[in-house]
């Protein structure tokens, strides 16, 4: 569910958690995560726990904003009011969340050409999709073209300081809120991508199975706590098994 962001000039009451390095700087990194709400969550929760375990506090960092979609984290100035994540080597983790009904602070999101002028990951996972949905569901004929050139541009934006990047694009999960119709079209935009452009996606409704509302969550978007870790932890369990098979299969493997 897309929680309206402010499109405002960053004041002094705006976080802007990641400025622009110089060039130069960049730190090598085996794995960075850009997310959603979702990755603000419980899902976020977990993923952080199980890659900082495998790979170490060095070598990850995870950004996660509420409300974001692909296109946010390569123009324009989005700045979410519900809810942010950031994990960086050597920083203090910042997590901004509701609290007894009152919003976070308020931060501007991190544009994708900024983090890689920081850092240089060998993988990126990407967990995005989801806030395009409410604009989907309310039209009968999207404008698919749109959605496959903003998908495209991001991917070359990923590859912009490290053409052999290695990509996994986690598929939304589950929904009650949204027609199937809706989750078939995002998932075909990207797994198109990943075809034409050479990256991997993971399936997610094929982990967390239909949305049960009351079990699953609340809002027929979000996830519990436990159930946001389940997905997690099958998304993890997808992720590390295909990076194995990569290290034994050498550069002929890639998609």
């Amino acid at each position: 569910m897309r929680v309206p962001g402010v499109f405002i000039a960053v004041a002094a009451s705006i976080l802007s958690p990641l400025a622009a390095a110089p060039d130069g700087t960049r730190i090598p990194i085996k794995v960075m995560l850009i997310g959603d709400s979702l990755s603000v969550g419980g899902f976020g929760d977990v993923m952080e726990s199980l890659l900082l375990k495998k790979y170490g506090s060095r070598q990850v960092a995870i950004f996660a904003s509420c409300g974001s979609s692909p296109e946010d984290w390569l123009s324009g100035d989005f700045v979410t009011n519900c809810g942010y994540r950031q994990t960086t080597p050597g920083g203090k983790p910042m997590l901004l969340e509701y609290q007894n009904g009152v919003r976070p602070r308020p931060v501007k999101t991190p544009k994708v050409r900024t983090l890689l002028g920081h850092y240089r990951p060998e993988i990126v996972i990407v967990q995005q999709g989801t806030n395009w949905m409410d604009a989907l569901a309310a039209t009968g004929r999207p404008d698919a073209a749109s959605y496959r050139r903003i998908i495209a541009d991001f991917i070359k934006e990923l590859r912009r300081g490290n053409p052999a990047v290695t990509i996994f694009w986690v598929l939304p999960p589950a929904s009650s809120k949204y027609p199937p119709r809706v989750h078939d079209e995002v998932d075909s935009w990207i797994n198109e991508a990943s075809r034409k452009s050479g990256f991997y996606t993971i399936n997610s409704r094929g982990i967390t199975g239909a949305y049960r509302s009351g079990r699953t969550g609340g809002d027929g978007v979000h996830y519990t706590d436990a159930a946001g870790g389940s997905w997690a932890r099958g998304v993890y369990g997808k992720f590390d098994k295909a990076v194995k098979a990569l290290l034994l299969a050498g550069p002929a493997a890639r998609p």
